[in-house]
């Protein structure tokens, strides 16, 4: 196994009970951050409801992360903000305040994702960060470079909509916004899908790749979480990868940050740097569960020495949930896929370097608990980075919980 450095600083954010994660890990090239947030270690909020200094807070912590682990802002490749939305100017003040918090990097910035959700799992809570980092194991600076394409979605400086470092590429999540501020087939699901996937296309291909060498992707939908609301919406997208496709998440949302935007997607893609494809392989454990229509993407793809793990859920061969409306027995579920598709590829937990729980819920702390006590449970200490986000609603009525995670040899 890859050998791996962790860090978890004394006195750091605690939601209330002892978890086996670690705020940073690096591993190779790569630093994975897990969420970050105004929540001190007696799991308090200290700037309740002001989204300005929340965002200052979790930017401190993903630097202060970075410096633990021999690294700075220079070397982020990806930051993703779930923020609560009050405002449509939420995500300009987002974007500026993290931004000042980055200052006036040498080279191309990260790509960034703003996710927007109801609530968040401490009453004032406003906003959690996570990033990815690079750096070479000796602790070099390594090169990087970026793509942009005019439609693209408009970001201040030193973001980046597209950027590769060495083998790894990290798209910036696109909507169907125009340059000049208007919304291309309003209120369209189906019809966005297919314009965001385009410019997703376009800035692989800036940077000598393309779709098909995706190797995560992340679809944030606006739709009420039943099946038949988003099944043509996802059977579309499927048709411009070919088979096997990436490991997917998928999350409902009630609303973007614009009236008229439908989605909001971001993929993380891997071309070997001499432009040459990589190798992968993928999975599908026996009697493992299925959506209710065919899509592309697997439950596991490994390629070179990463493994990503699409967004587990408690669901049947047949798409019926198991276990509805029970947020333990799900998580249970969820983390038994996620060792069943870690199995195929001769790994198991202590593999994993980064998980991401999506749970339905509006109860704040009570549901965060009701899982998190759940997954730490499959985890020895240390373990990997971890970000918990609560939603309303999943995408399958009665589904409670979807994860995903990251795991490296």
């Amino acid at each position: 196994m890859l050998p791996r450095r962790r860090f978890h600083p004394d006195g750091h954010l605690s939601i209330g009970i002892k978890l086996n994660h670690s705020h940073g890990l690096s591993c190779g090239d790569l630093i994975f951050i897990g969420g970050q947030a105004d929540i001190t270690g007696n799991a308090e909020v200290t700037c309740p409801n002001d989204l300005a200094a929340q965002t200052d807070i979790a930017m401190d912590g993903v630097l202060k992360v970075l410096e633990g682990l021999g690294a700075d802002a220079a070397d982020l490749v990806k930051l993703t903000a779930f923020y609560v939305l009050t405002s449509e100017d939420n995500e300009a003040l987002i974007l500026k305040q993290m931004a000042a918090r980055l200052g006036d990097l040498q080279g191309p910035g990260p790509a960034v994702t703003l996710v927007p959700i109801e609530t968040n799992c401490f009453d004032g809570l406003s906003i959690e960060i996570e990033g990815i980092a690079m750096r070479g194991q000796n602790g070099e600076r390594l090169p990087r470079t970026a793509s942009w394409i005019p439609d693209g979605i408009v970001l201040p400086r030193p973001f980046s909509q597209a950027v590769r470092c060495g083998r790894m590429i990290f798209t910036s999540a696109q909507t169907a916004e125009n340059p000049d501020g208007s919304i291309a087939e309003q209120g369209s699901l189906l019809r966005q899908g297919d314009i965001v996937i385009g410019k997703l296309g376009r800035l692989l291909e800036g940077l000598g790749a393309d779709l098909n060498d995706a190797v995560k992707a992340n679809v944030f939908n606006v739709e009420p979480g039943e099946q038949e609301d988003w099944k043509q919406a996802a059977l579309s997208r499927a048709n411009h990868y070919r088979e096997p496709g990436p490991a997917a998440t998928g999350i409902s949302l009630p609303r973007l940050h614009r009236a008229g935007l439908m989605l909001r997607k971001d993929v993380i893609a891997m071309r070997e740097v001499d432009g040459s494809r990589l190798p992968r392989q993928a999975v599908w454990p026996t009697g493992h569960w299925d959506w209710p229509v065919h899509l592309p993407y697997r439950h596991g793809l490994k390629v070179g020495d990463m493994v990503f793990i699409g967004g587990q859920v408690s669901l049947d061969t047949k798409g019926g949930v198991i276990h509805p409306g029970e947020i333990a027995a799900q998580t249970r579920n969820a983390m038994d896929n996620i060792s069943y598709v870690l199995a195929e590829f001769g790994l198991a937990f202590e593999h994993v370097v980064k998980i991401n729980t999506f749970y339905g819920g509006s109860k704040g702390q009570q549901d965060l608990l009701a899982n998190a006590s759940v997954r730490a449970g499959y985890y020895k200490p240390p373990g990997p980075v971890s970000t918990g986000i609560p939603f309303p609603y999943l995408a399958y009525r009665d589904m409670l919980i979807e994860i995903d995670c990251v795991a490296m040899v």
